[in-house]
């Protein structure tokens, strides 16, 4: 190999090493670790969403990415007066109403149903960093799971890039 070549070999290595961030992304580390605290605790609350609505079927998952949780109660069967109910005992248990502070649009971009009558009857509550969206109205014919069609769905998640977890509320 000539001098040039070699020269040019090792400033293209340099180069590439100044440009590579080998450190860790101190923000997603942080992120993760408080994941993992609140993961049982988000686990509760959906367990509890379960509970309270407790229809004959339904189906309540959630995944954890490392830095998103990821969350829903879903059921073929609806009920206003329930949904209505698990609202008011969420706000007792601490859960706060954000909908008509944020711009429901730009926040619906982030779920699993987009269509404008979801976005016009979600309600959207916060507590600690965390975000429910809860759709008020039959989700008939707009959000279809592997096991049924489902007309009540509740989702519930931990995600940095919510307003919520800016909120802190």
């Amino acid at each position: 190999m000539k001098k040039i070549d070699i020269f040019f070999t090792a400033l293209v290595f340099i180069m590439f090493i100044s440009f590579v961030n080998f450190k860790p992304d101190k923000e997603v580390e942080l992120f993760e670790r408080e994941l993992v605290k609140k993961e049982s605790w988000l686990i509760s609350e959906l367990d509890d969403i379960a509970k309270f609505m407790n229809f004959k079927e339904s189906d309540h998952r959630y995944s954890n990415r490392k830095v998103l949780f990821n969350s829903r109660y879903a059921s073929p069967e609806y009920n206003y007066m329930k949904l209505e109910g698990l609202y008011e005992f969420l706000n007792r248990k601490g859960w706060v109403d954000i909908t008509s502070r944020v711009d429901k649009e730009e926040y619906i971009l982030k779920t699993a149903s987009r269509s404008n009558k979801n976005t016009k009857n979600v309600r959207i509550l916060c507590n600690n960093k965390a975000t429910i969206f809860m759709y008020m109205n039959d989700m008939q014919n707009e959000y279809i799971i592997d096991l049924f069609k489902v007309r009540t769905l509740v989702h519930l998640k931990y995600d940095y890039t919510l307003p919520c977890y800016q909120l802190n509320e």
